[in-house]
């Protein structure tokens, strides 16, 4: 047997691998670079496309990130300032549909009249949001006063064949006017 063939396959490896580490370690720090000089662009861009989500729901020049605790959770909420006023605020929570993972954000005026609703996150199947919004569901709530509570079927309709999902939206804009009702209506924080 020769010794030969055992060093150049030694050898090969070892330059295989030394090659892999410094391709990889350029690829890593060009990574980083690009996360570095993109970050804060990112940062704006997610920070301008929520206000713009929150806007949807309630006219509003800004918004003030607020957090209160109910039940021992900490809740995230946002006030929301027109012309340099309280317009009311955001709520923005977690609800199940037909799947788990509806998230609704409510708009609630500091009058406490319901301003809007919309959902920003599902899991739901497919096409069963689109029948909400072509059924106009969101707009039921519009005007409506944040000191009732809504029940489906009963002073809200829900829309056929989408009723888990318009229930799952129900809940969640009832647990948006649960918080406001609780610890914001007439104005007074905490």
């Amino acid at each position: 047997m020769s010794n030969k063939g055992n060093r150049i396959n030694i050898k090969e490896i070892i330059i295989s691998a030394v090659a892999l580490a410094v391709i990889s370690g350029g690829v890593t720090a060009a990574l980083a670079a690009t996360n570095a000089l993109t970050e804060q662009t990112i940062a704006k861009a997610n920070q301008k496309a929520e206000t713009e989500s929150r806007q949807q729901v309630i006219n509003a020049d800004s918004f003030e990130k607020q957090s209160l605790t109910d039940d021992g959770q900490e809740v995230v909420y946002y006030k929301a300032v027109k012309d340099g006023e309280l317009a009311g605020y955001v709520f923005t929570v977690s609800s199940a549909g037909k799947s788990s993972g509806l998230v609704v954000m409510t708009g609630i005026s500091a009058d406490g009249g319901i301003t809007g609703v919309t959902v920003t996150d599902d899991n739901e199947t497919a096409g069963y949001l689109d029948m909400i919004r072509e059924a106009g569901f969101f707009k039921r709530f519009l005007g409506r006063d944040a000191s009732e509570k809504f029940y489906l079927g009963k002073n809200i309709d829900g829309v056929s064949h989408a009723t888990k999902t318009s229930k799952g939206i129900t809940e969640g804009v009832n647990r948006a006017v649960d918080l406001f009702n609780k610890y914001l209506k007439g104005g007074q924080e905490g």
